[in-house]
């Protein structure tokens, strides 16, 4: 029976030898098995729905976008991780226009506050996004301002990389115009010097103009026999 039930677990057959028995202290340890605990579980769930959330709608947007419902979600996490006895921090209107700029009108915004535990409910006849506080829920905002808070790195990263791609491309258009100044700066000075040089050679090549005169004659006999 004992070497049937150390077969079933898959024991080496070396423990077996000879047919003797081995100690317990021999035997490998096999720790028993613990059921996954049901919170941490939850808390996963969330996350992957935060990340999916993140990744596949908001970071796509535009930088501004993306940075402004990702702060949003941050602050409010952050105020009910921080604050969580305190009502006015677990709840923000729905009509409030910072949440309507930044999340409800940001593709994937609505579903990244649902994943982080936000319901809507009716406080003082006003709509409200709202999170009940419990261990659940604040495991999961803690997960959700982690996944946050790298989400947000990685955006101010990648406008900020934007950025001196912009400047790089403006030197150096300011660097080219100014290499096209210099070089039509450059043409008119040597079309100038190679003026100035014909010019000079014309001068030593035209032999001078002798003038000869006789007293009492014009040095033009055409103008002269126009008065006589």
């Amino acid at each position: 029976l004992w070497h049937k039930c150390c077969i079933r677990r898959r024991l080496p057959a070396q423990l077996f030898a000879g047919g003797r028995e081995m100690s317990a202290d021999a035997l490998p340890y096999c720790p028993p098995s613990t059921a996954p605990d049901p919170l941490e579980t939850e808390v996963a769930q969330a996350r992957k729905l935060v990340l999916r959330a993140l990744d596949a709608k908001i970071a796509i947007q535009d930088d501004a976008t993306a940075l402004g419902a990702i702060r949003l979600a941050l602050k409010l996490a952050g105020n009910i991780l921080e604050h969580p006895d305190e009502g006015k921090y677990t709840r923000i209107k729905n009509s409030s226009a910072a949440f309507q700029r930044c999340l409800a009108k940001c593709p994937g915004g609505l579903e990244l506050v649902m994943a982080m535990g936000f319901r809507t409910a009716v406080h003082e006849f006003e709509e409200f996004w709202a999170v009940e506080v419990s261990p659940l829920a604040l495991g999961i905002l803690a997960a959700a301002r982690e996944g946050l808070a790298r989400y947000e790195s990685l955006v101010v990263g990648r406008a900020e990389r934007a950025q001196r791609a912009r400047l790089e491309k403006v030197t150096g258009s300011s660097e080219q115009r100014d290499r096209v100044l210099a070089d039509i700066e450059a043409d008119k000075a040597e079309r100038r010097e190679r003026a100035a040089l014909m010019r000079r050679d014309v001068d030593v090549a035209l032999p001078p103009v002798e003038e000869r005169t006789v007293e009492g004659e014009s040095a033009c006999p055409e103008a002269f026999a126009l008065y006589r």
